[in-house]
């Protein structure tokens, strides 16, 4: 579905790096992996959404994964902005400051996957809200019907 929802795009391109990995995938190793095949000079953003920040202090290595790319913090309708400060303690205040020059003050949009998988369900329209390659495809392959 990304694939099509990019097509024909150029500022995009699709990786199944991690759909093919046998064993768990962590945020940090993806990192790492795109470095190591693209090269250490490119710069990694790993875009997270404001209600993912308090899940932070338990990803695997997340300093590391810090030092190691931007992690891109966007709004998201009905949370908080992204509020790093509460990890100053744990991470430090270059790391902190790191954060915060990465959020990327987007739009507020509210419209969340299980909407769409909820109106995908009953049958309503969602072409405001998805790709219509994407809506094309989900409904000829039954997807989310039984959700």
């Amino acid at each position: 579905m990304v694939r099509l929802a990019i097509e024909g795009s150029k500022e995009f391109s699709l990786s199944d790096y991690e759909l093919k990995k046998p064993e768990p995938s962590y945020t940090l190793n993806t990192v790492r992996w795109f470095k190591d095949n693209y090269g250490p000079d490119i710069s990694v953003h790993w875009l997270i959404g404001a209600d993912t920040v308090s899940e932070l202090p338990y990803w695997y290595k997340v300093t590391d994964l810090i030092d190691e790319c931007s992690v891109s913090a966007v709004y998201r309708a009905g949370f908080d902005p992204p509020d790093f400060s509460q990890f100053e303690r744990l991470w430090g205040s270059d790391r902190i400051e790191k954060l915060r020059q990465s959020i990327v003050p987007t739009p507020l949009v509210d419209i969340s996957s299980t909407e769409i998988r909820r109106r995908l369900a009953a049958g309503l329209e969602v072409c405001d809200m998805l790709h219509p390659a994407v809506e094309d495809y989900i409904r000829k392959h039954g997807l989310y019907a039984d959700t």
